[in-house]
């Protein structure tokens, strides 16, 4: 298992969901090569056996709040994730349910970063609007530049 994950959590068919796995598109050669980048559609079994055994992992999953459409958030998950973070995604259970089940049953990182997306719609068979598109890259910098602190700190 990698000491550091990426998971990118969305349905690419479904709009502005789609947000997670772009993000890991971004940084696909941008990372060293042991870190590992998952695109998961946010199954909770998938993502505690993702993280276990990891020291860092960090979550992208689109988040609807009230929020401006485009804005990024970077929270500590461990500590869970805000109540007005409503999964906008696909998954019928999302990050939130996988981290207090983590926690439950002792399957959390030692540290877990979560970058929430809000987004504006999830239709069917449509692209990432613009602005998504561009928290894409914003969300993809943060996170660059995140593991570069991680690889430092670890030299």
């Amino acid at each position: 298992m990698a000491e550091t994950v990426v998971i990118g959590v969305g349905n690419r068919m479904m709009g502005d969901d789609a947000v997670g796995p772009a993000v890991l598109d971004r940084l696909t050669g941008r990372v060293a090569p042991d870190i590992a980048l998952i695109e998961s559609v946010g199954d909770a079994t998938h993502l505690l056996e993702s993280w276990r055994d990891t020291r860092l992992a960090v979550v992208v999953d689109a988040v609807v709040s009230g929020g401006v459409p485009g804005s990024v958030r970077r929270i500590d998950g461990r500590n869970g994730l805000p109540s007005t973070w409503r999964s906008a995604s696909t998954h019928l259970v999302g990050v939130a349910e996988a981290i207090d089940l983590g926690a439950a049953v002792e399957v959390l990182p030692d540290e877990l970063v979560v970058y929430g997306i809000e987004i504006g719609s999830v239709q069917p068979g449509v692209s990432l609007s613009p602005a998504i598109d561009a928290a894409a890259d914003v969300a993809a910098e943060g996170i660059v530049a995140e593991l570069e602190g991680v690889t430092s700190r670890t030299a």
